[in-house]
C-alpha cells in the first residue's frame, strides 16, 4: 500500500478523482444532461422498435485492452454508463493480438433482462471464447 501511495501513477489518478468534484454542478448543467440521456433513451427504443431488435451488440469498451497498471482510461468505457434500467452484459469475445481478453456487451429494452442473459448465454457457447487462467480450478 504504501508503495503504490508513493507512486507517481497514484498522484494523477487522485488528481484526476478530486479535479471531477470542483466542476460546476449548477442546476441548468444537470438539467441539460438528464433532457440529453432522456433524449438519448428515446432514440434508442425508437431505432431498437424500429427495427426490430431485441439488442443492441457493441464492443465492450472503445478502446483497445491494455496491459495493467493502466492510468489513462479514454473516457466512459460503455454508452450504458449514461442509461438508466437498461440491461446490459458482457461476455468474452476472443482475445487482441497481444493476447488481451476483449468483450463484446448486449445492450437490451429496459427491464428486459432476462432476455439479454438468454441472448449471452447463447453467444458464449456458440463462440466458446471464454478462457480461464490456468490457475482456474475445474468447475
Amino acid at each position: 500500500r504504501e508503495e503504490a501511495v508513493r507512486s507517481p501513477d497514484f498522484a494523477k489518478v487522485v488528481r484526476r478523482s478530486q479535479d471531477r468534484f470542483k466542476r460546476s454542478s449548477d442546476a441548468t448543467r444537470h438539467y441539460a444532461y438528464l433532457r440529453a440521456q432522456d433524449e438519448l433513451m428515446t432514440h434508442l427504443l425508437k431505432m431498437m422498435a424500429d427495427h426490430k431488435l431485441d439488442a443492441i451488440v457493441h464492443k465492450a469498451v472503445e478502446h483497445q485492452p491494455t496491459f495493467p497498471p493502466y492510468v489513462d482510461q479514454k473516457g466512459a468505457p460503455h454508452l450504458n454508463t449514461f442509461l438508466v434500467f437498461v440491461p446490459t452484459i458482457v461476455v468474452p469475445a476472443g482475445f487482441t493480438r497481444d493476447n488481451l481478453p476483449a468483450g463484446i456487451s448486449f445492450l437490451g429494452r429496459p427491464y428486459d433482462d432476462g432476455k439479454m442473459i438468454k441472448l449471452a448465454y447463447a453467444y458464449e457457447q456458440a463462440t466458446r471464447h471464454r478462457r480461464p487462467p490456468a490457475s482456474t480450478t475445474p468447475l
